[in-house]
């Protein structure tokens, strides 16, 4: 693949089609409000003063800026550029109708699924002798994996937080570094900060997954629903995960089911767990209330923040350990909390003094909170916790919640959805094949 430096002739045009006004700052930021996401885009930018839509939005506007710096060489051109692709250093690849711009630390060459991994299709330099290096070439619309190789190394691209996971034994990062056009049919999970809390004493990786075409010009104003969810590592499609059973591939279902339109198109966000999740998610009384408020005051602001959020409740959900601190979360929480969601839901711990979960059900009251309970296994051995999942439904319903069943429950803050699996074994192998039911739930398409 050759670095294309075309000189554009037409840029004003160019940029006046693909491209709107702006600030410069990072695409994750929240957007105004969406009520009006299809709104006409604002008139063009003066390249040369270099005044592009804000984020990933402005990458037609800066593919522009480009054209006309390697066209002229001059110092203006060249800060314009550079003024540009500063505000989007942690950003990653820039893509518009056809091309793509990624931006690295010195000369290095780009090896991608979209060249079928051959390391001397693309490669970075100097733009102009100057001290920006980039590599701009042909990329088609869709998903792309891709590394940075320089001599005999291949690595991550240390300024995306775009990714995907990769199970090939030769690659040590198990992941590579992500390009996702934006008018491709297909989301994709990037790297959030990480969350660190002083009461818990420790750090967690926080990982989203962000809907097909969340980067486009014509969606940068448009800001969705979050789900949270628990044990991160586990959520999306890891194959190396779970103990042998791969994750849940919340974000393969999130793709398929926006696709068909039975979920609307939100963002999800993972946050990872610690050596000491089991006290955390609910073994020990003191750990759970400073997750808890961990949780809400602090993790989940600070990832807002990064995301276009909607601004309204947002919807919990986890698994075994992790389904019981989701109820206690939205529960305990409700200002917070629309929505909840346990599979398989570990709901013994403290019944041997009174602070069990289903103890604090007729204390807390009924809530507005729609709530999603499955479970598998067999109720008269309670295996998976059939026998718990039943008797915290049905105090739930003593409570005034309405009894639903999976998948014709509607979303409603009085609405308990149920479903029983019969059989179905406490494992990632399990709840993903159970994860369009509260998908579909907690994130319908309207």
């Amino acid at each position: 693949m050759k670095r294309i430096q075309s000189v554009v002739v037409v840029v004003a045009a160019v940029i006046a089609a693909d491209a709107g006004c702006g600030g410069g700052d990072s695409a994750l930021e929240p957007g105004p409000d969406a009520s009006a996401p299809d709104a006409a885009q604002p008139g063009p930018p003066d390249a040369s003063a270099g005044r592009c839509a804000s984020g990933k939005a402005g990458a037609p506007c800066v593919l522009a800026l480009y054209d006309v710096a390697v066209a002229s060489c001059t110092a203006t051109d060249l800060a314009a550029l550079t003024e540009e692709l500063d505000a989007r250093r942690t950003l990653g690849p820039l893509w518009a109708a056809g091309r793509a711009l990624i931006r690295t630390d010195g000369p290095r060459r780009i090896a991608g699924s979209f060249n079928a991994w051959d390391p001397t299709a693309l490669a970075a330099s100097s733009v102009c002798g100057s001290p920006l290096t980039v590599a701009v070439g042909a990329v088609p619309s869709g998903a792309w994996a891709y590394k940075l190789v320089d001599g005999d190394t291949w690595s991550l691209d240390p300024h995306d937080p775009a990714f995907v996971y990769d199970d090939f034994d030769g690659n040590a990062d198990g992941a590579n570094s992500s390009l996702v056009t934006p008018d491709a049919a297909s989301g994709q999970l990037v790297h959030l900060d990480p969350a660190c809390s002083t009461a818990l004493g420790n750090c967690r990786d926080v990982i989203a997954y962000l809907p097909p075409g969340y980067d486009a010009p014509n969606a940068a104003a448009r800001t969705y629903p979050v789900l949270f969810m628990h044990d991160g590592q586990n959520v999306f499609d890891d194959h190396d995960c779970c103990f042998g059973h791969t994750g849940w591939e919340v974000n393969v279902a999130m793709d398929a089911e926006i696709a068909a339109g039975r979920v609307a198109p939100a963002i999800v966000i993972a946050a990872y767990n610690t050596t000491d999740r089991n006290n955390e998610y609910g073994l020990d009384g003191a750990k759970l209330a400073a997750f808890v408020e961990f949780q809400v005051t602090q993790l989940q602001p600070a990832a807002l923040t990064q995301v276009r959020w909607d601004q309204q409740r947002v919807a919990v959900a986890g698994s075994s350990l992790g389904g019981l601190v989701a109820m206690h979360l939205g529960l305990e929480h409700p200002e917070t909390y629309r929505a909840v969601a346990s599979l398989s839901g570990a709901f013994w711990p403290g019944m041997d003094d009174g602070t069990a979960l289903r103890d604090r059900i007729p204390v807390l009251g009924k809530q507005d909170l729609a709530i999603y309970l499955d479970h598998g296994g067999a109720i008269a051995d309670n295996s998976d916790g059939a026998a718990d999942s039943v008797e915290v439904r049905d105090l739930l319903v003593g409570q005034g919640w309405n009894l639903g069943r999976s998948p014709s429950c509607v979303l409603s803050g009085s609405t308990v959805c149920y479903h029983h699996e019969p059989g179905a074994t406490h494992d990632e192998l399990a709840w993903k094949a159970r994860t369009w039911r509260f998908l579909r739930f907690l994130l319908p398409a309207t």
